[in-house]
């Protein structure tokens, strides 16, 4: 029944299969802290459609990801301003997580 969860800055590693098979996982906050996933750590969450990274895409790129994770795709980078290109972004409006344009 987990739909949404926002990872806490003291982790740093998301282990194999963590979140595998959440179905109802729609959204996940995912701090700069974090730098590695392992394998299927997203696997089969068919439902994950919010992927807020706490970064930008060059820190998101420094992250070891591993195989079966294709949720991740779904990916929003964090912007305190507006963007102007384009791109997907998010940023907090009154403490909730928004996206850009929304």
């Amino acid at each position: 029944g987990l739909t949404s969860i926002a990872i806490p800055n003291s982790v740093t590693s998301i282990g194999y299969g963590t979140f595998h098979g959440c179905s109802s996982l729609e959204s996940i906050i995912i701090p700069t802290s974090v730098t590695s996933i392992g394998n299927i750590a997203f696997g089969e969450c068919e439902n994950l459609y919010k992927v807020l990274y706490a970064g930008s895409a060059a820190e998101w790129s420094s992250i070891s990801v591993g195989n079966g994770n294709y949720p991740l795709k779904n990916r929003y980078y964090y912007s305190e301003e507006e963007p102007t290109g384009s791109g997907n972004y998010w940023h907090y409006v009154d403490g909730v997580p928004t996206i850009w344009g929304y």
